[in-house]
């Protein structure tokens, strides 16, 4: 019976990873049920010291990572890890409200993008300040009209433009995005007038360069954005 409660967590923890779409509740939903696994884990197999000692350093592994002091970090590598990442997207079909592998929305795809960015270098450079940032993007869900309203001050405007076709692209760096002005649609740069989108007409990621005519997002006005993170 002990095991039948374990294995059901597993599953109902496979499925919330797997599931596309997010939202607080489901992130929450996530959390416990990887403190819940934890604790059967460690109750279910008590008498195993291994298994003891295993999920011990497991628990003081993730402590001591998102403990780790802050330190400075090197915009430029945390921008190409940003730019690798949403490239991995491409071809990902589009889902309302999803951000992984399995289906992903336009602002999905813009936040994914330096998640999993801070993410990885974080990891690679033992910086806590990055680990503990892409949590807090993680958790702090955002829709594309939020992120041009700069939501919970994680971006910020840099430029209105009358369309993406028209942008003096001079003006902005590869890991910057844009949103429309009515916040319905988001857009990341890639560098060289090379754009990314999980896009609802085509129902997939997109790589796109300028100039675009066939593709509305194009020719409408945008916000230019920038995560505050990349502010020096």
């Amino acid at each position: 019976m002990k095991k039948y409660w374990f294995y059901l967590l597993l599953v109902v923890f496979i499925a919330l990873i797997l599931f596309p779409i997010s939202s607080t509740i489901l992130r929450l939903a996530t959390v416990l049920s990887v403190i819940l696994l934890w604790i059967s884990t460690l109750y279910i197999w008590w008498n195993r010291p291994l298994i003891r000692y295993l999920l011990g350093g497991v628990l003081f592994s993730f402590m001591i990572l998102f403990m780790l002091p802050g330190q400075n970090f090197d915009m430029n590598q945390l921008r190409h890890a940003t730019v690798t990442t949403l490239q991995s997207f491409e071809g990902t079909a589009y889902v309302w409200g999803g951000e992984n592998e399995i289906g992903i929305d336009c602002s999905g795809l813009v936040r994914q993008g330096l998640i999993r960015a801070n993410f990885r270098v974080g990891m690679q450079t033992f910086n806590g300040t990055l680990l503990r940032e892409g949590l807090s993007l993680w958790w702090y869900d955002s829709s594309a009209k939020a992120l041009r309203d700069e939501y919970h001050g994680k971006t910020r405007v840099l430029l209105k433009a009358p369309s993406l076709n028209k942008l003096d692209h001079t003006q902005i760096l590869p890991g910057d995005f844009a949103v429309t002005l009515n916040g319905i649609h988001s857009l990341a740069y890639l560098g060289n007038k090379t754009w990314i989108e999980a896009d609802p007409g085509a129902g997939k990621v997109i790589i796109v360069q300028v100039p675009e005519k066939n593709i509305i997002w194009f020719d409408v006005p945008v916000y230019l954005m920038r995560w505050n993170q990349f502010n020096p």
